[in-house]
C-alpha cells in the first residue's frame, strides 16, 4: 500500500478543527440567547416601573377621596399606555369618603379606564359598606326616620333601634336595591321579649317606619345599586355602572 502523500494529507481537515468550530458556535448561540434574555428583563423591569409609576399616580388622584390601594391588572401596561387605556384597575380602601358620605370596606374594579379625566370609566363594579353611623346621617337627610331611632345589626339582620315604654325597641327592616335609591321596608317589631309582625298592626302605627328611602343621588352618574346585605359594621352595597365619572 502506498503512503499517502504530504499533499494527500493536507487535502483533510485534522481531528481537532470541527469540535473547535462548534465550540465557536455553541458560544454565538448562548451569547444570543442571553442576550434576548437580558433584553426581555429589561422590558418587564421597565413595563414594572412604569406600572408603579402609574398606581402610584391613580393612587394620588384619589387622595380627596381617601388613602386607596391600587393595582393596574395586565401586562404589558406600556402598550395600554399608548392606546390611552387602562385595561382593569383594582382599588381597595378601607375608608373612604365621598360627597361629605362616609364608606368602609371599598372595593372597586374599574375597567377600560382612560389615561386622561376628560373621558369617564367603561365600567365599574364594586362593593363598599355604608356603616350605621352613615345610614343614621343619610336617613335624618332623606327620610323621615323616627326620632331616638337609629340603625344596627343584630344576627346578621338589620334593624332599627330605639326605646319605647323603657323596653328596647327593634324594628326588623328588609333593604332592598333600587336604582339610586335603597329602600328600607319594616318587617317586624320587637319591643322587650315580645315580636309582633307588621302586617298585623294597624298602619297608623307603622306608617313611621314603613317605606323608609334613602336616596343616593350623591353617587357618581352612571352607578346605581346592584345588592344590598346586612353586615355587622352596616350595609354593604354593590354598584355597578358604565360611562362613570368620578368628577
Amino acid at each position: 500500500m502506498e503512503s499517502m502523500t504530504t499533499a494527500q494529507t493536507l487535502q483533510y481537515p485534522r481531528p481537532d478543527d470541527r469540535p473547535r468550530r462548534r465550540s465557536g458556535r455553541t458560544k454565538l448561540i448562548v451569547s444570543a440567547v442571553v442576550i434576548v434574555i437580558t433584553l426581555i428583563i429589561g422590558v418587564i423591569a421597565a413595563d414594572r416601573i412604569v406600572d408603579y409609576t402609574t398606581e402610584q399616580r391613580i393612587a394620588d388622584g384619589l387622595a380627596d377621596y381617601g388613602e386607596a390601594e391600587v393595582s393596574v391588572e395586565g401586562f404589558p401596561i406600556l402598550t395600554q399606555l399608548a392606546s390611552k387605556e387602562l385595561n382593569l384597575v383594582h382599588v381597595t380602601a378601607d375608608e373612604a369618603t365621598y360627597e361629605g358620605v362616609d364608606f368602609t370596606d371599598v372595593d372597586a374594579k374599574l375597567y377600560d379606564v382612560p389615561t386622561s379625566g376628560s373621558k369617564p370609566i367603561g365600567t365599574v363594579d364594586g362593593t363598599a359598606v355604608l356603616p350605621h353611623s352613615t345610614l343614621d346621617e343619610l336617613a335624618s337627610e332623606h327620610a323621615n326616620l323616627p326620632e331616638g331611632m337609629s340603625f344596627t345589626t343584630v344576627d346578621g339582620e338589620l334593624f332599627l333601634k330605639g326605646s319605647m315604654l323603657g323596653q328596647d325597641l327593634l324594628v326588623g327592616i328588609d333593604p332592598k336595591a333600587d336604582g339610586r335609591r335603597a329602600v328600607v321596608d319594616a318587617t317586624t317589631i320587637k319591643l322587650g321579649s315580645a315580636e309582633f309582625s307588621l302586617d298585623r298592626l294597624p298602619s297608623f302605627l307603622t306608617s313611621a317606619i314603613s317605606d323608609i328611602v334613602i336616596d343616593l343621588d350623591f353617587l357618581p352618574a352612571g352607578l346605581e345599586l346592584t345588592d344590598i346585605t346586612a353586615t355587622d359594621s352596616g350595609l354593604q352595597v354593590r354598584l355597578h355602572g358604565s360611562g362613570v365619572s368620578l368628577k
